[in-house]
């Protein structure tokens, strides 16, 4: 038997799980199942944190579409608010800027 066999034979057993079966090696199984525990959280983890990664990506988009709605918002209310714009938008109700100046009306003594 070649040394190659040997190696092929040695990962089927492995494969199999013959290792296990052996009394001396059976001691080390609760801190084989330990590890393979540790390793399936370990791939749980990272699943995780790639899905949260995922997640801030797409609500950073959000943040920067809706500030981008914002400030477009904003600009356009600013611009209505201007006198000119607002008396321009209420012409076509018949209503003007007066040209007099607003007075005071004083309540007399009593």
């Amino acid at each position: 038997m070649n040394k190659r066999t040997g190696n092929i034979g040695d990962l089927f057993s492995f494969l199999k799980g013959d290792f296990i079966s052996t009394q001396e090696n059976k001691k080390h199984l609760p801190y084989i199942l330990f590890i393979v525990f540790l390793i399936l959280v370990n791939i749980r983890i990272s699943f995780y944190a790639e899905s949260l990664i995922r997640k801030a990506d797409v609500l950073e988009k959000e943040v920067a579409d809706l500030r981008l709605v914002y400030i477009t918002t904003k600009s356009d209310l600013m611009h209505l608010y201007k006198r000119t714009t607002v008396e321009i938008l209420v012409e076509d109700q018949g209503l003007k800027t007066s040209l007099t100046p607003p007075y005071l009306i004083i309540k007399g003594d009593e």
